[in-house]
C-alpha cells in the first residue's frame, strides 16, 4: 500500500471513531456511513479492522457498534499524559511571571495544533489564542516545530494537502522544517491578529525524543525588541529542557 493510500485509510478510520460520543454510544453502519460520507461497503471494511484491534465492538442483538475495550487502555495512558500536562503548566506559569508575557502550551494531532494552556500576562495589550480550537500546524512556528518531528513522507503529505495555504515551494517548506528540527525552535516574525501585529517570539519542544508539547512566548512587537527576543529564545529553550527532564524522570521511574 502506498503512503497516500495508507494515510487516507487511516484518516477514514479516525473519522469513524470520532462518530462516537456521549449522545451516540452505539451506532449502526448506515448511520456511520452517512456521518463520514463513505459507502457502506468501505465503512464495513474499516470497521472490521477496528473491531479486530479491539477499538470497536458489536452489540450482537442490535448489530450496532460501540467503542471497544482497547479504548480503556488508551484512557489509562491519557491519565499519564494529563500528569505530564500539569508538569508543563507549572513551568509555563513560571515563565510567564519571569517574562511578563503570554506563554502558551500546545499539542498536535495530525496536521492540526491545539493550544491547551495559556498563562496570561498582566498587560492589557496581549494576544488571545483560543484554547482547544484546532488550526493548521503549518500556520505558526509552534506548529512547524511539531511538523519538523514528523517523517519526511508525512511532511510531504501535509504540504500536498495545504500547498496553496503554505505558499512556498515544497523543498523550501521541507528545508524550513529541517532547520526547526536542528535549532529546536521555529519563529513567527509577525502574525496578524485582529489588526494587531503580534510577535510570536519562540517555540520550543518538550519531552525528549517524544514530542508531547510545544511552548511559545507571544508578545506585541512593541515589547519585543532584539534584546527581549534573545532573552525569550534562551528562556523558552531552557524551560522546555526543564520540562523534558522532569517528564523523563517520571518515565524512568515507571
Amino acid at each position: 500500500m502506498n503512503n497516500n493510500l495508507y494515510m487516507s485509510t487511516l484518516l477514514k478510520a479516525f473519522d469513524i471513531l470520532d462518530c462516537f460520543d456521549d449522545d451516540q454510544q452505539e451506532i449502526g453502519i448506515s448511520d456511520i456511513s452517512a456521518k463520514v460520507g463513505l459507502p457502506v461497503s468501505s465503512v464495513h471494511r474499516i470497521i472490521q479492522s477496528l473491531e479486530f484491534k479491539g477499538l470497536l465492538s458489536q452489540n450482537q442483538e442490535s448489530k450496532k457498534y460501540a467503542l471497544g475495550s482497547k479504548m480503556l487502555s488508551y484512557s489509562r495512558k491519557c491519565s499519564q499524559y494529563q500528569r505530564y500536562q500539569q508538569i508543563a503548566a507549572r513551568y509555563v506559569d513560571e515563565l510567564c511571571r519571569i517574562t511578563e508575557e503570554n506563554v502558551n502550551l500546545a499539542t498536535c494531532s495530525g496536521d492540526q495544533i491545539t493550544n491547551i494552556y495559556t498563562a496570561e500576562t498582566h498587560f492589557v495589550l496581549r494576544p488571545n489564542f483560543p484554547l482547544y480550537r484546532p488550526f493548521p500546524a503549518h500556520c505558526t512556528g509552534v506548529g512547524r516545530v511539531f511538523l519538523s518531528h514528523m517523517s519526511e513522507a508525512a511532511q510531504k503529505w501535509v504540504y500536498e494537502n495545504s500547498a496553496d495555504a503554505i505558499g512556498m515551494p515544497q523543498e523550501e517548506f521541507l528545508a524550513m522544517l529541517r532547520k526547526a528540527r536542528k535549532d529546536g525552535y521555529a519563529l513567527d516574525d509577525l502574525l496578524d491578529i485582529k489588526d494587531e501585529r503580534w510577535h510570536n517570539a519562540i517555540e520550543g519542544y518538550l519531552g525528549g525524543n517524544k514530542l508531547l508539547f510545544a511552548m511559545s512566548i507571544s508578545a506585541p512587537a512593541a515589547r519585543m525588541d532584539e534584546a527581549a527576543y534573545e532573552n525569550a529564545r534562551k528562556l523558552v529553550l531552557k524551560y522546555a529542557d526543564l520540562i523534558s527532564q522532569e517528564i523523563q524522570s517520571i518515565e524512568f521511574r515507571f
